[in-house]
């Protein structure tokens, strides 16, 4: 039992060898999402026999919402990674990500090893599988103490993994890596460090991904003498562990921190022999029965000062709220358009097509329109105006979350009364809302692939339908000469906040409906946590504000009036 925070702790399986005198080189392991056993799993604890075997000790611990470390233990679907989301999503708005917390408890894991006398602080090395995997290929960028790693079912091209499956969990995303030009490629050729990349022919990390790290990775070795460096431990069939790639990563990690350089190159056709009839079930995983686990059935939540990773975020926000100093609008303005990556339309090069002649219905007029941005992007609107139009009211845009079909309502009633009104789809809403791919439990948030594919950018959704909005209030106001008010409903009314404080002059008005909670609630709900979106949410934003904060023009932005 360790703390890689105060008062977070961390519940730990270490196996030692027989025979062999101490201190041993040593093997640290992350777990896997495959289980809420974590460390116990069969397959996590068979690793640890294999690496014990050689002669290393083996150090496994908990990952959060895992194991012995779960807190929240029902109602929720998705299991862990559902769980990790969660974190992911209230660690990015308070400028942390679900990947540093993760590492974090990685290099903690590592400094308790190094600090056992058993162990041998300078032959350390880190090997996971699929989560697990994930974690070594991080830490294997990230410390460089490590000697040897063995990711296990994760290192691929980002981009074939991005155009095949979509983004992964919360811990697998660094902000903005693809934009500054972090690929998988990078976490293995950073360090000097020894990369057994281990998976399966018919993983999901797709094979084809693979095949192009391994070859931009031997190129590049090849040309500065380190090719040896790095091997390929495959076996066929889907996601997971085998006998084979434990065995074989085991005997890459002696290798090179028992220097038994006989066992290289690693003959894979003898590992995978290893695979053919083999039982988990039946195999010897080191612990058995009541003899597993740290706590005696207890959670680490359990224990005199222990702390929950929600309670040290909650920590964190109440820290950054005391920090915060009033701000001018101006002042205002530039942060707002810094923090969620909102862009000025008169710099983006759009068109605007009228997509068929104006429809009239008896006294209404609609005329649909298409607003292209030139990397082929369009947002479809319908511009609607009666026959008789009362020229002082100001003209009004309409979005909503669930699309222009939701407010259909609205629209007739602004347009009985003698307005104009823009009904169009933002980015991730309505007609245009569908991603390429489901994140994880989004099914009823289609848009939170594109969400986390911006996060990869640097960027984020909320800033794309701000950037549309101004767009749109920018087309309006140059058509009638006057500014329009917005009205968003739905998630969309936190890029409707944005908007409005990031150009102020573009509305005369502002008001939302049916909105998310704000970020704080978010962050500080007791309890069984609220589900919330990476859609919905800016990195770092809580660091300066809250989405709701924005909604106090009578404090920022005199010339708007706030709607609830």
């Amino acid at each position: 039992l360790f703390e890689s925070m105060p008062g977070l702790f961390v519940t730990a399986n270490l196996f030692l060898p027989d025979g062999d005198r101490p201190p041993y080189p040593a093997v640290v392991m992350s777990c896997g999402h495959a289980t809420a056993l974590g460390k116990d799993h069969n397959a996590y604890l068979r690793a640890c026999v294999h690496v014990v075997r050689r002669g290393m000790a083996a150090f496994m611990f908990d990952p959060y919402e895992q194991g012995e470390r779960r807190q929240y233990v029902g109602g929720r679907s998705g299991g862990c990674c559902d769980q990790h989301n969660i974190i992911g999503a209230k660690a990015m708005l308070v400028g942390w990500s679900a990947s540093m917390l993760r590492l974090w408890d990685g290099i903690r894991a590592v400094d308790y090893a190094a600090s056992r006398p058993e162990i041998d602080p300078e032959r350390i090395g880190y090997m996971g599988q699929s989560g697990g995997g994930t974690m070594t290929a991080l830490m294997t960028a990230v410390d460089w103490r490590l000697k040897a790693t063995a990711p296990s079912c994760y290192l691929t091209s980002l981009g074939y993994l991005c155009s095949t499956i979509g983004p992964q969990d919360a811990e697998q995303n660094v902000f903005g890596q693809l934009s500054f030009g972090l690929n998988h490629t990078g976490y293995a050729l950073m360090p000097d460090t020894k990369v057994c990349i281990t998976g399966r022919y018919a993983d999901f990390f797709a094979w084809g991904g693979v095949a192009q790290l391994w070859r931009t990775l031997q190129e590049t070795a090849g040309k500065v003498g380190t090719a040896g460096n790095y091997a390929l431990n495959f076996a066929p069939g889907p996601h997971g562990w085998t006998e084979s790639t434990e065995a074989a990563s085991a005997a890459w990690m002696a290798a090179w921190l028992k220097g038994e350089r006989d066992l290289l190159p690693l003959d894979m056709a003898k590992y995978r022999a290893m695979d053919l009839g083999f039982d988990m079930a039946k195999a010897e995983h080191g612990l058995e029965g009541d003899e597993r686990g740290v706590l005696g059935g207890k959670r680490t939540t359990s224990l005199d000062g222990a702390r929950d990773i929600h309670e040290i975020l909650r920590g964190r926000l109440a820290k950054l709220r005391a920090e915060r100093r009033p701000r001018t609008a101006a002042e205002m303005s530039a942060l707002v358009k810094r923090r969620a990556a909102i862009r000025d339309p008169k710099t983006l090069g759009l068109s605007v097509r009228e997509l068929a002649a104006a429809a009239t219905d008896g006294a209404l007029t609609a005329t649909r329109l298409a607003f292209a941005y030139p990397d082929g992007r369009a947002l479809p609107a319908v511009l609607l105006a009666g026959d008789m139009v009362d020229e002082a009211q100001a003209p009004v845009i309409l979005v909503a979350t669930e699309g222009r079909g939701a407010c259909a309502g609205r629209a007739a009633e602004i347009v009985r009364g003698g307005g104009r009104v823009l009904v169009a789809d933002v980015s991730g809403a309505g007609e245009i809302r569908e991603g390429r791919f489901t994140f994880y439990n989004g099914k009823d948030v289609p848009e939170e692939g594109t969400a986390v594919m911006l996060y990869l950018l640097g960027e984020s959704l909320v800033g794309r339908q701000a950037t549309d909005m101004l767009v749109l209030a920018a087309y309006v106001k140059g058509r009638f000469g006057a500014a329009p008010r917005l009205e968003a409903k739905g998630s969309v009314a936190i890029a409707a906040a944005h908007a409005a404080a990031a150009e102020p002059e573009a509305f005369c008005g502002l008001s939302v409906s049916d909105a998310p909670p704000s970020w704080t609630e978010f962050l500080e709900h007791p309890g069984e946590p609220i589900s919330y979106r990476y859609a919905w949410c800016v990195n770092g934003a809580l660091v300066d504000y809250d989405w709701t904060d924005l909604l106090d023009f009578g404090k920022i932005h005199p010339n708007l009036r706030k709607g609830r």
